[in-house]
């Protein structure tokens, strides 16, 4: 009986190993430029968002960027914008998705070396899930205020 408990406990073991090689696999071939993203949807124009970000940068200048960080490259798909984040670069991007409809996705931060590293994909499940919940509560949640005001 115990034999057969224990050849069970490989088997699921194996099985979760598997399982999770072929999810890390997957992760490795990822489409796109920026696969990892953590993407918010905005019921805005990008120009109404744009403006929004530059108010809500204006009011918190621990937020805000020095020259040199600018997107120069408006013929992409993206408009690109960095943060000052807790004295770190963040990278985030805008882009038209549909009529008055925007996507803001944050795709990644320097660490303490100035290496750009992935959300969601370049940090363990808890530090990860710290970055988010730090950003959305101090970029995120400024803007959403931000575009309320600006709609009244």
């Amino acid at each position: 009986m115990v034999q057969k408990s224990k050849k069970n406990i490989l088997k699921i073991g194996g099985i979760l190993l598997f399982i999770c090689h072929f999810y890390k696999l997957g992760n490795a071939f990822a489409s796109g430029s920026y696969p990892h993203a953590e993407h918010y949807e905005f019921n805005y124009s990008e120009q109404k968002i744009i403006d929004a970000i530059e108010i809500v940068k204006r009011e918190n200048v621990n937020l805000s960027v020095g020259k040199g960080w600018e997107d120069t490259h408006s013929t992409d798909h993206w408009n690109h914008i960095y943060f000052n984040f807790h004295n770190r670069m963040l990278l985030t991007w805008l882009q038209p998705n549909g009529e008055n409809k925007t996507t803001f996705a944050f795709v990644s931060i320097q660490d303490e070396n100035s290496k750009w590293k992935s959300i969601n994909d370049d940090f363990g499940y808890l530090e990860n899930r710290k970055i988010k919940k730090e950003f959305e509560e101090e970029i995120v949640e400024k803007i959403k205020k931000q575009l309320m005001k600006s709609s009244h």
